[in-house]
């Protein structure tokens, strides 16, 4: 009786094994691929509890729903031969899980793959651009060929590239410094012409401005001169006509402006004897004669 007992548990263990055994899960995530003894045998895209024969068929999952992979940067050299350092990504999806399952078996087997193709891309795409094209605002264009180009090629391993993006293009860290260096020195010399040409400019303003003050004086000299010259011209003229006119009485005006001149300071002392010319106008009540 025990026996029976001990073989009905057995069989009974036995058959929720495979039972649990047969039974597996696909959650909306994912997808699933059916393998009996490595060979695929049916796909199932939709979400729900399937079946399977166990201990001969496996099940492999896979994410179905959209990825993103980062490509480790790559020196790449473009067409100028001036090398580049080139960060990019892709986003992706698995659409044919059959021929991704032949191509790499799992997922971080097809993210290797496609690493590779993008990575064979980049170089390709970039090596018929210079640097100016690929650092200017063309990049959105290169992206988009790139992005067509490893569509085209990720095709064979059941992945659809949705879109790639260039993160980071950037010199080689050998060559920022150098570069850095010849624009640091190619900006000191533009800086020195500026001011060499800034001098040039003040020693000629500062030239013309000295030459055009000399011009100025020496022809306000001149007019002064010619002005004073012809003042003095009709001043004498002046005293001639004054003087033909009445001699005594511009000889009179002529005295005193001498008499005004020698005492008109308080401190002065003139000596001379009583019958000097100078005292003619003193002398007699004013009458010289």
């Amino acid at each position: 009786m025990n026996g029976k007992l001990l073989g009905l548990g057995i069989t009974l263990a036995v058959m929720v094994f495979l039972a649990l055994g047969s039974v597996f899960t696909v959650n909306e995530r994912q997808l699933a691929l059916v393998v009996q003894f490595g060979n695929p045998k049916r796909i199932i895209m939709e979400p729900g509890i399937q079946l399977k024969v166990p201990f001969i068929e496996q099940v492999t999952y896979l994410d179905k729903r959209i990825r993103s992979l980062d490509v480790r940067p790559q020196e790449v050299l473009a067409s100028d031969q001036k090398r580049i350092v080139v960060d990019s990504f892709a986003r992706y999806r698995i659409v044919r899980p059959l021929e991704t399952f032949k191509a790499a078996q799992n997922e971080l087997g097809a993210e290797r793959l496609l690493e590779k193709i993008m990575e064979s891309t980049v170089r390709q795409v970039l090596a018929n651009e210079g640097m100016p094209q690929i650092v200017s605002g063309e990049r959105g264009a290169l992206m988009k060929k790139i992005s067509e180009i490893t569509n085209v090629q990720a095709a064979s391993i059941g992945i659809e590239v949705i879109d790639v993006r260039l993160k980071r293009v950037d010199l080689p860290a050998q060559n920022s410094k150098a570069i850095f260096d010849r624009m640091e020195t190619e900006r000191k010399r533009e800086a020195a012409e500026i001011r060499a040409k800034g001098e040039e400019q003040v020693l000629i303003i500062t030239a013309t401005a000295d030459r055009e003050v000399a011009t100025l004086t020496a022809n306000a000299n001149k007019t002064a001169q010619i002005t004073k010259g012809q003042a003095d011209a009709k001043a004498v003229k002046i005293f001639a006509n004054a003087y033909n006119q009445d001699k005594e009485f511009f000889e009179f005006y002529r005295t005193m402006e001498a008499y005004k001149i020698a005492l008109g300071k308080s401190d002065t002392q003139l000596v001379l004897s009583p019958d000097s010319e100078f005292f003619k106008m003193l002398m007699n009540g004013g009458n010289n004669k």
